[in-house]
């Protein structure tokens, strides 16, 4: 997880959902949407003159939580980023499924056409690129996947062609956390579903083959998964969410010894990647990373999601894609599953 390299502004932030864009050189350079890496900016209400207050995130789009006790969406994989297929007021896209994401709904109201937004806060891309975050009072006729609500109320909207752009033209919007949080969501990349269950272990792991149980904990945001681990001997924490790639923030030092124990080699696929060796999870091993991006500056994430570790492992489709994986949010666990 990442987000915006600094914080320039005097009003706290507070709650914040954190955006992504393409080719930001926040974070060392990483570029979420691009070819290589995750990268991100944040979307948070600071308030200029004139700038309405913004709902707490309950209040935003309440028609969209999941209530069903299983629910099954089809995903389509754009590069490493799930999204499932839907509409909204008329324009058909696909919906980011995003867990960096606390919102359950929000817009790009570059694609979707809305009415009486009122500006709620200003976002800015780590690139310098600034944008209005709106409170819009009604979207209609929205679809996601098997889902459908004939009016969503309070929900928020931005300009998005970045990401139009950069990652799919058809890009409409995200759907996020808090539609599912008192549900355990199962993800299957090689399947293309994810699952929703409103009930514990006896439905999802039902007829599965358990590889890890990885307890987790929150801290300032609800939606950040975080879980201990170790690089050979040194010890990381490592953040969960499906808007990334993955990728590595250490120290000079960190990195240079990670190199010498064989723990870091240069990836021969990604330039300026690295492949990552010999690392745990809760005492599991894990497989090996592939391809990701080493940074040697402190994350900008970390106070934000309240990390005080100093080196910090960032995990989203580098290993998604290895295994099935449950996110049990209410019982705080992960469950690696065999694919």
């Amino acid at each position: 997880m990442t987000i915006s390299e600094k914080y320039n502004f005097i009003i706290p932030l507070i709650n914040c959902d954190i955006f992504r864009a393409p080719y930001a050189p926040t974070l060392g350079g990483l570029r979420k949407f691009g070819a290589t890496a995750l990268l991100a900016a944040i979307a948070a209400p600071v308030l200029a003159a004139g700038d309405a207050a913004r709902p707490p995130r309950s209040e935003e789009a309440p028609e969209v939580r999941l209530t069903d006790k299983i629910v099954t969406l089809p995903i389509v994989m754009v590069r490493e980023y799930p999204f499932i297929e839907g509409s909204a007021a008329g324009v058909r896209g696909k919906f980011m499924l995003d867990t960096g994401i606390e919102s359950a709904l929000s817009i790009n109201d570059h694609r979707v056409p809305v009415t009486g937004a009122r500006t709620i806060g200003t976002g800015f891309f780590g690139s310098g690129q600034t944008f209005e975050i709106h409170l819009v009072p009604e979207v209609r006729a929205v679809h996601i996947g098997g889902l459908s609500y004939p009016s969503v109320t309070l929900v928020t909207s931005k300009d998005s062609r970045l990401l139009e752009n950069d990652v799919t033209p058809d890009f409409i919007g995200w759907f996020g956390y808090t539609a599912f949080a008192n549900h355990a969501m199962k993800l299957d990349y090689r399947n293309l579903r994810a699952t929703f269950y409103k009930h514990g272990e006896a439905d999802y792991l039902k007829g599965e083959r358990v590889i890890a149980e990885l307890p987790f904990e929150t801290r300032k945001l609800p939606n950040i998964p975080l879980v201990p681990g170790y690089i050979g001997d040194m010890p990381v924490i490592t953040d969960w969410d499906t808007g990334q790639y993955g990728s590595l923030r250490t120290s000079e030092a960190g990195k240079a010894r990670l190199l010498k124990e064989g723990r870091l080699t240069p990836s021969k696929t990604k330039p300026d990647s690295f492949d990552l060796h010999g690392w745990e999870l809760s005492g599991h091993p894990m497989p090996d990373l592939k391809g990701i991006e080493v940074e040697t500056t402190p994350s900008p994430a970390a106070a934000p999601i309240g990390i005080t570790e100093p080196d910090l492992l960032s995990l989203g489709y580098n290993i998604l894609s290895q295994f099935k994986t449950v996110w049990d949010y209410p019982r705080k666990r992960i469950y690696l599953l065999v694919r």
